[in-house]
């Protein structure tokens, strides 16, 4: 399964020399490339979407795209020259979703899984305001080092603290949206639907670059613990455009 997100990297890109417009997203190029290894293997028929991440990838494109104007320039893009870049734009997703299986869900189903998904989701944030800050735990950690050592050990408490957990403080921060709840309700119930029509064997992947999905990667740590309770709940493993793409070719050899 493919995110919203994803498609957005993927179709926000435009040069035109006539235009002196030249850009890209900054995922573009690994959004792309997971997209190209789909369009490989169109007849295997393993790139899916929803109707829910198409109405979102097409709901905030507009804003994606903007954000990128804004980095290129500093002058005011007037209507038409912006209008432009977006239908450009709207025809890359329109290309993309091309590419990828349009899958209908039972809205029954999939509410039910948004149940199990909420209670998920509030479970890992219980978690999360149940861990000390980076500086508490720090500050109780330095005292099992030598007093000499102290400073640099605090720092190095805090960094690993910090770093190894985010994905939970990052629920703290910026907590899941109801869209991702119902799109990984919406992949529950077709990996379910999957392993009836074609064996327990399936792989189930979504290829994300939003946190509350897959890890945040950062200063040689990784952390995980939404992606494993995904995983471990549901059976879906969840990462970034690259380490999918690696993953099915894997499969697809």
């Amino acid at each position: 399964m493919v995110d919203t997100n994803v498609l957005i990297a993927a179709s926000t890109y435009m040069f035109s020399r006539d235009l002196s417009i030249e850009l890209k997203h900054k995922f573009f190029d690994q959004a792309m490339s997971l997209i190209g290894l789909l369009k490989k293997h169109l007849a295997k028929r393993i790139g899916i979407t929803t109707p829910t991440i198409e109405d979102e990838a097409y709901y905030n494109l507009e804003e994606a795209v903007r954000e990128e104007v804004d980095k290129i320039t500093d002058r005011k893009v007037d209507f038409v020259l912006f209008s432009t870049i977006l239908n450009s734009c709207e025809n890359r997703l329109k290309e993309v979703l091309s590419y990828l299986l349009r899958e209908p869900v039972d809205q029954h189903q999939v509410n039910q899984n948004y149940l199990k998904v909420a209670n998920m989701y509030e479970a890992l944030t219980r978690k999360a305001r149940a861990l000390p800050t980076p500086k508490k735990y720090a500050t109780i950690r330095k005292k099992s080092v030598s007093p000499g050592l102290r400073t640099a050990a605090f720092d190095a408490f805090l960094i690993t603290h910090k770093n190894r957990n985010a994905q939970l403080f990052h629920l703290l921060s910026k907590p899941v949206e109801e869209s991702d709840k119902i799109i990984l309700a919406e992949a529950i119930y077709l990996f379910n639907l999957y392993k009836q029509t074609y064996g327990k064997g399936v792989t189930f992947l979504i290829s994300s670059m939003d946190h509350h999905f897959s890890p945040i990667r950062k200063s040689g740590f990784e952390s995980r613990p939404v992606t494993d309770a995904i995983l471990n709940n549901f059976g879906i493993m969840c990462d970034w455009p690259y380490q999918v793409e690696q993953t099915l070719k894997s499969y697809l050899k």
